[in-house]
């Protein structure tokens, strides 16, 4: 599998420069401040420098492995994403506020699990957020991943209740 990856109503492709901008204002909404702060670019020169770092992973071969949600119509609405952990890798996503609710995280996810599996020759893939974060819970049980725990951990820079599900490629 390749990239774009296509789904019903989204693609996901790598970054260019011109999405600072968006990457920008999606990632000042009060969701994105409260559960993944890191994340937060108050600039759009910030943005600007985090895309141009992310574009080079993927010549590098580097992660995290950050890769743009776009609609069809091109409006560049979040991203998904795997990261390295201790134990292996964890999946992330983001849609930006004015597109939440209405199943694009839950699409994203599902389209970028084959692709995100076979490109580093995995068999699981963990999910992990805040227990307090209903919606990211929701798309990850909705894309098949399973609770493996929950418990008080350190997550992004503070202790939090946080759940971790675990996905199994099915062969």
């Amino acid at each position: 599998m390749t990239l774009p990856i296509k789904a019903e109503r989204l693609y996901i492709t790598e970054f260019n420069a011109d999405m600072a901008e968006s990457v920008h204002l999606a990632s000042l909404d009060e969701d994105n401040r409260k559960f993944v702060p890191d994340e937060v670019f108050e600039t759009v020169e910030d943005a600007r420098e985090a895309v141009t770092e992310l574009m080079s992973f993927y010549a590098e071969n580097a992660s995290p492995l950050v890769y743009p949600v776009v609609l069809n119509d091109g409006r560049h609405i979040g991203h998904v994403q795997a990261v390295p952990i201790e134990n292996g890798w964890e999946i992330g996503y983001h849609i930006a506020k004015p597109f939440t609710v209405r199943g694009y995280a839950t699409e994203a996810v599902i389209a970028f699990l084959p692709f995100i599996t076979n490109r580093l020759g995995i068999t699981q893939i963990f999910g992990i957020c805040r227990a307090d974060n209903i919606a990211s819970r929701k798309v990850l049980e909705k894309c098949g991943f399973i609770l493996e725990l929950e418990r008080n951990a350190p997550y992004h820079g503070a202790e939090h209740r946080i759940r971790r599900y675990k996905y199994e490629v099915s062969l």
